[in-house]
């Protein structure tokens, strides 16, 4: 998380660092005496403790933790968003204890999928299908958790008679995902929660090959992007929400997949019989 990765810090450095790590938006706001005194040190102990993590001073730390608290790919940021959407209150019974922190989730899950319908726009969402449907092949690509969520397309447009692939990856990864899109190819890129500088490249690579590049996300799409073409399949924010938006990215690429089949009705179930019979085959 921090800029010196690899820090040699004292007993009470560690303790400022770790509530820093641990509470970025008291750290962020507090002042030095009131950091130092949260973590039983001094406000030398806080300087010197921003110092060794590669800041310049403790301003600069405070500004950094606020920060990362606006980024949505943070992890910690996330889990602590669903978490604080998550009221639990008798600590004491743990199965109450269990339905009282998942129902909320389920809840925001179904909030979340019925969301999409308000969310997307469906000039562009037909147009992703009629895209995808006559394409020669589609390319899938999806970076982190959202790879497998292209996986999980890829397999659906397969077992609809599509041709697709799914990558992912940053650097030369992206390179060769991109070195074999072909200009009639589809690009349907997963980013449900944000765009982050490995997928923006991917799009403005897969851009000038294609005019038929299609992206799922919450995030904001650069100005650029959409200039060069590419369309948003935009999806209801997760923040505050206790479930991720994987519930909404998944719900989008079922309706994506069965609008497709009900369009060519005839290739989704000869492409469904040939699955059917592979897995009688080894079913035996």
């Amino acid at each position: 998380m921090w800029p010196q990765t690899r820090p040699s810090l004292t007993r009470l450095e560690q303790a400022v660092a770790l509530f820093a790590l641990e509470r970025p938006l008291q750290f962020a706001t507090a002042s030095g005496s009131e950091i130092a005194q949260h973590t039983g040190t001094s406000e030398a102990t806080v300087a010197r403790t921003a110092q060794k993590l590669g800041f310049d001073n403790i301003k600069e730390m405070k500004a950094y933790c606020a920060n990362e608290l606006h980024d949505p790919g943070n992890l910690q940021t996330v889990l602590r968003s669903r978490l604080d959407a998550v009221s639990v209150t008798d600590e004491d019974d743990p199965s109450a204890s269990a339905a009282a922190a998942m129902a909320p989730v389920l809840r925001s899950a179904a909030a979340l999928t019925l969301g999409v319908h308000d969310s997307i726009d469906w000039g562009v969402a037909a147009r992703a299908v009629d895209a995808c449907s006559a394409a020669s092949s589609i390319t899938l690509y999806g970076l982190g958790t959202a790879s497998f969520m292209a996986g999980y397309a890829d397999l659906e447009f397969a077992r609809i008679g599509l041709r697709s692939r799914a990558v992912t990856g940053g650097g030369h990864a992206n390179a060769d995902a991109a070195f074999r899109t072909g200009t009639d190819d589809a690009v349907l890129i997963v980013a449900p929660r944000a765009m982050f500088p490995d997928v923006e490249r991917f799009a403005a690579a897969a851009l000038r090959l294609t005019s038929r590049v299609f992206i799922i996300t919450q995030g904001a799409v650069s100005a650029d992007l959409r200039s060069a073409g590419a369309e948003v399949l935009r999806l209801p924010p997760t923040q505050s929400s206790a479930a991720t938006e994987a519930a909404s990215t998944m719900a989008l690429i079922d309706a994506l997949v069965a609008e497709i089949a009900r369009r060519h009705p005839r290739r989704a179930m000869e492409a469904r019989q040939r699955a059917q019979a592979y897995r009688s085959e080894f079913s035996r």
